[in-house]
Parts: C-alpha cells; sequence; structure tokens
C-alpha cells in the first residue's frame, strides 16, 4: 500500500532560510583571470570582481568583502601600495595573493609576506582558490 506524502507549497518552500553568501573580492587586472574565478567560486561565495586598480578602493568600501583575492600579475608595485593604504585604514580583511613563481625585489616579496594570509602561484589547479579561501576562513572565524 502506497502512502501519500504531502507536498509543500511553494509558500511553504520559499520560508527555508537562504545561506548568506560571504562577499569575496576578487582583483586582477586580467579580465579573464577574474572571470574564470568569479565563475568557479559563485556557487560558494558572492564574488565582487575589479579589473581596474582605480576602483578597487570604493568596491571594496561599497562591498566589505570578507576576504579578497588579489592577483598581482601585471604591475605588483601599484596593487601593493593600494593595500598598504588598506591595511592602514583600520579594515584588516584577509588576502590571498596570486602569482607567477619569479623573483622580485627583496622590498616587494617581503611586504607580499606581511600583507597575504596565503600565497597561490600560477598556473593554478582547480579548488585551490576555494580551499584558500575556506581556510582563511575557518582561522578568522
Amino acid at each position: 500500500m502506497a502512502m501519500n506524502m504531502p507536498i509543500p507549497s511553494h509558500h511553504q518552500q520559499q520560508a527555508v532560510p537562504l545561506v548568506r553568501k560571504k562577499p569575496v573580492l576578487v582583483f586582477s587586472p586580467d579580465p579573464d583571470l577574474a572571470r574564470s574565478l568569479s565563475l568557479l567560486l559563485e556557487e560558494e561565495f558572492k564574488i565582487v570582481c575589479v579589473t581596474r586598480l582605480e576602483q578597487l578602493l570604493s568596491k571594496i568600501e561599497a562591498d566589505a568583502p570578507t576576504v579578497m583575492i588579489i592577483d598581482l600579475f601585471a604591475f605588483p608595485s601599484d596593487v601593493i601600495r593600494e593595500l598598504r593604504v588598506l591595511q592602514t585604514s583600520g579594515r584588516r580583511i584577509p588576502i590571498i595573493v596570486l602569482r607567477i613563481k619569479r623573483l622580485m625585489s627583496i622590498e616587494v616579496e617581503q611586504t607580499i609576506r606581511e600583507m597575504a594570509e596565503t600565497v597561490l602561484f600560477k598556473p593554478l589547479e582547480g579548488s585551490s582558490v576555494a580551499d584558500a579561501i575556506h581556510r582563511v576562513l575557518d582561522v578568522r572565524g
């Protein structure tokens, strides 16, 4: 004998609370990399993409990300200058740095180590960025 189970109405289905995704800011001067990272992470996080350095500060202030992913591909000295301003502004947002394996000046290398929670080297492996975000959030949480 088959039992009939009540089917929840559309209104009842909507009553389930939605899990709020944590905002993650992705900054890369490479629009293709920024888009790829957004697509890779959008199911787990609320992604805010920035591809122009001039927009970085205003996006951080407007969207209050819990984590920032910063690609140092094109102009690391400019990005580092912006991040130093952020670090001294009183808001300490965890930073995951993406970079290629190449030797930079000692000063730049030291600044990267000081500002980054995690450094990932490109080319990236599939879930490495999401895993790094989760590790940073777990440590901060």
